[in-house]
């Protein structure tokens, strides 16, 4: 059985998109680049605003960072957070 990381460390990054056509564009270019994202519902403590954000693991942030760049995807905010149920996947 894998060990968990406390729940103070970071196990997912999630980024955060203008709009749906963004999350959808950000997807494919990271999924393209092999880098595993998950379109997921932004979290109500990051956002009040309806839409969806890409979610990676976190030892996947700094290429999905340059692959979005790269593709010109407009990235609002950037969120490290802890993911305990594993009900909800991940990048992976």
């Amino acid at each position: 059985m894998a060990v968990r990381p406390p729940a103070h460390v970071p196990t997912h990054t999630l980024f955060l998109v203008p709009s749906a056509n963004h999350a959808v564009q950000g997807e494919r270019v990271l999924q393209g680049a092999g880098v595993a994202c998950r379109l997921i519902p932004v979290p109500r403590t990051l956002s009040s605003q309806c839409g969806v954000c890409l979610r990676v693991v976190r030892q996947d942030r700094r290429r999905a960072e340059e692959v979005l760049a790269a593709a010109g995807t407009e990235v609002e905010g950037v969120h490290d957070i802890h993911v305990t149920d594993r009900g909800q996947g991940g990048g992976r």
